[in-house]
């Protein structure tokens, strides 16, 4: 080739545009960015403290709480081979500690950590995330049945199915599954023993004696008339179980909010 077909050739090229190019740069690093972000796992601080509870494993991440664990149920093994199917796990005593604190205020009458943001990102079933998340909405001083759970996630059937979320519920205390007990007033079962159950919902306002049953003076709450009854109440009987809690007394009641039948004139 000679040298004026080369200089033909090389002028006939089109020129590169400077800012196409760094459109074309940009885009790249912003694919190559997600695609990283995508790889990247989220973290999770984990450590162990004491509670008025027994020893507890509790993992954190950037989104809330991911775990309590109770060590005296049994050996953290298999709750921190759940969590490291979601993060990757960083020791920081400091972090639980804080927590922990939060756990003994509680049973000072400090709610605050019921309050505490959660990740469900360890629980695999739509199923239990609704049941866990439409537990969050029953508050302190109140209890639900596993027939009303269940009801309240749209599956009335499934009571069996709620009882084995609440035992392998990766949050008690904070998602409270302490709040759940059986229709005909016991308190039933709980994950992290009966006795703690009755801790946990005597520092809530409910007398819990050696009977394993709630108080006498427990009365009905409907969340949608805001109306609270007598357990033997016509009323409460007809109303639909999705919508009802059981408070630990009157006082419970009117503090969240609930106004007392006419008809029963629950005191």
């Amino acid at each position: 080739m000679s040298t004026n077909q080369a200089t033909n050739k090389s002028a006939s090229a089109p020129a590169i545009d400077a800012r196409a190019l760094d459109d074309m740069i940009s885009t790249a690093h912003r694919g190559i960015a997600r695609a990283m972000k995508d790889i990247r796992r989220p973290a999770a601080r984990v450590g162990v403290v004491p509670s008025p509870l027994g020893k507890l494993l509790i993992a954190e991440s950037d989104r809330g709480l991911a775990t309590i664990h109770y060590l005296f149920i049994s050996d953290a093994d298999r709750p921190l081979a759940m969590l490291r199917k979601r993060f990757d796990l960083i020791e920081n005593q400091a972090s639980t500690e804080r927590i922990g604190a939060e756990i003994k205020r509680y049973f000072d009458g400090d709610a605050s950590v019921m309050s505490r943001r959660v990740d469900l990102s360890v629980v695999e079933s739509e199923f239990q995330r609704r049941a866990l998340t439409a537990l969050q909405k029953v508050p302190a001083g109140s209890v639900i049945t596993y027939q009303g759970l269940a009801a309240a996630v749209g599956k009335p059937d499934s009571q069996r199915a709620i009882g084995n979320t609440m035992a392998s519920n990766p949050l008690p205390i904070v998602v409270p599954c302490h709040r759940v007990v059986k229709s005909d007033g016991s308190i039933g079962n709980y994950g992290g023993g009966v006795d703690n159950k009755i801790k946990l919902l005597r520092a809530e306002g409910f007398k819990v004696g050696r009977d394993l049953r709630l108080p006498q003076q427990a009365v009905l709450g409907h969340s949608q008339t805001h109306i609270f009854c007598r357990p033997d109440c016509s009323a409460a009987k007809r109303a639909n179980p999705s919508r009802m809690l059981i408070f630990a007394d009157p006082d419970c009641a009117s503090h969240a909010g609930l106004r007392p039948c006419k008809l029963c004139r629950p005191a």
